[in-house]
């Protein structure tokens, strides 16, 4: 392992000794990992991760599959830094001191996340019987010809939350907003397995370039 550096500039030091909000987020994510690798001290390694992944937007947005490539990063690191990720993800959905967050909130931002992905992601947001999102979870992605939908894994996420109602949402990397028949089968084929358990569809929205539309609920058409 390369050399360790100076006891003084450690990141947990520096935290123990200026606290957290002086720290950068290269020391802050050092102190998730620990130690770095054969050739790197765990500020080096820190830097890896976030140029790999392009920063903490995508760093979000890594699999823990994605983080286990990099050397040095074995299971042990990678649960800590998926684990402390999804604290900050569910954080950021309490954010204002409990105030309900909207689900319009939620699409506004995943639509700004996803506007220059090159990848079909599909997000859903599980909602309370206020409307209020009490969960959200990225479930697939694909290529840019689509992404395959795990329908029976957000039904049984959607039932262990006790969700009243869902949303549905994806990106469309072309930039188009328009619904293609695959889009409008997947609502439609949602909506019908979500109404077996008494669980609405609240909507599904095409998201690109940071821009957002609804799929029409009558989706026969």
């Amino acid at each position: 392992m390369k050399d360790r550096l100076p006891s003084a500039e450690m990141p947990r030091e520096r935290l123990l000794r200026e606290g957290s909000q002086a720290l950068s987020l290269v020391e802050l994510l050092a102190i998730l990992l620990r130690t770095g690798n054969a050739k790197q001290n765990v500020i080096e390694l820190s830097e890896t991760v976030l140029s790999e992944f392009g920063g903490l937007d995508g760093l979000f947005r890594a699999s823990l599959c994605e983080l286990l490539r990099i050397p040095g990063i074995k299971n042990a690191k990678a649960c800590s830094l998926v684990a402390a990720l999804e604290l900050a993800r569910r954080a950021s959905l309490q954010e204002g001191g409990g105030e309900v967050v909207s689900c319009g909130e939620r699409v506004a931002h995943w639509s700004s996340l996803l506007a220059h992905e090159e990848r079909e992601f599909v997000v859903f947001l599980s909602l309370d019987r206020k409307g209020a999102v009490i969960d959200e979870k990225r479930i697939s992605y694909g290529g840019l010809d689509g992404a395959f939908v795990d329908v029976q894994y957000l039904l049984r996420r959607a039932v262990r939350l006790d969700a009243k109602s869902v949303v549905l949402l994806h990106n469309h990397p072309d930039g188009s907003l328009h619904p293609s028949a695959e889009d409008r089968i997947l609502t439609r084929h949602v909506r019908e397995r979500l109404m077996l358990l008494s669980i609405g569809l609240q909507g599904h929205y095409i998201v690109a370039k940071g821009r957002s539309a609804l799929i029409p609920s009558d989706c026969e058409s």
